[in-house]
C-alpha cells in the first residue's frame, strides 16, 4: 500500500475533522451629515444615570487575538491521541443515560476548541444535550497534544458516536 493510501485509510478510521475560523466584522463609522440627527450604531446613546440600577451584563472582554487554522494532519494526530478516551466518555455517558444512544444511526457531537499560542486547549464546548458527555469531552479535549502554533487557534471537531 502506498503512503497516500495508508494516510487515507488512517483518516477514514478517525472522526471527521472540520476546521472553521470565526467570522470577524469590523464596523467602520459612516460619515455624519450635519442634517442627520439621532442615535446610530457607531455613537452610543447617552442616557441619564439612574441610581439603584445594577448591570447584569458581564464586563466587556478585550478583543480576541486573530485566530489561525491548524494544518489538518496536526488536528488528526491530536484527535488520534484522544480517540479512545472520547469513546470512553461516550460509553460512560450512555451508562448514565441509556436514551442517549437510542436514536438510529450515529450521534454527531460538535466539539469546539480554543487553543492558545503555546498549543494548550484553553476552552472546549460541545453541542450535546448530555451534561455528563459534555463535561467528559471537555476534560479530554484539554489534554490533547497540540504543538505550539504561535497564535491562538480555533478548531471545530465533529465527533461521531455509535
Amino acid at each position: 500500500m502506498s503512503s497516500g493510501a495508508e494516510l487515507r485509510a488512517r483518516l477514514a478510521a478517525l472522526p471527521v475533522v472540520l476546521l472553521v475560523l470565526p467570522w470577524r466584522c469590523s464596523l467602520q463609522p459612516r460619515p455624519q451629515d450635519d442634517r442627520e440627527a439621532g442615535p446610530s450604531a457607531v455613537i452610543a446613546k447617552q442616557e441619564p444615570s439612574t441610581t439603584g440600577r445594577v448591570s447584569t451584563a458581564p464586563p466587556p472582554r478585550p478583543p480576541a487575538a486573530r485566530t489561525i487554522t491548524l494544518p489538518e494532519e496536526v488536528v488528526v494526530k491530536a484527535m488520534a491521541a484522544g480517540q479512545q478516551t472520547f469513546l470512553r466518555c461516550w460509553a460512560k455517558a450512555q451508562r448514565a443515560d441509556p436514551a442517549l444512544g437510542a436514536a438510529p444511526g450515529p450521534m454527531k457531537v460538535r466539539l469546539r476548541l480554543e487553543i492558545d499560542e503555546r498549543g494548550k486547549v484553553t476552552a472546549a464546548q460541545s453541542d450535546t444535550d448530555s451534561e455528563a458527555l459534555a463535561r467528559c469531552l471537555a476534560v479530554v479535549a484539554r489534554t490533547l497534544p497540540f504543538p505550539a502554533p504561535g497564535k491562538p487557534a480555533v478548531v471545530d471537531l465533529p465527533l461521531m458516536f455509535r
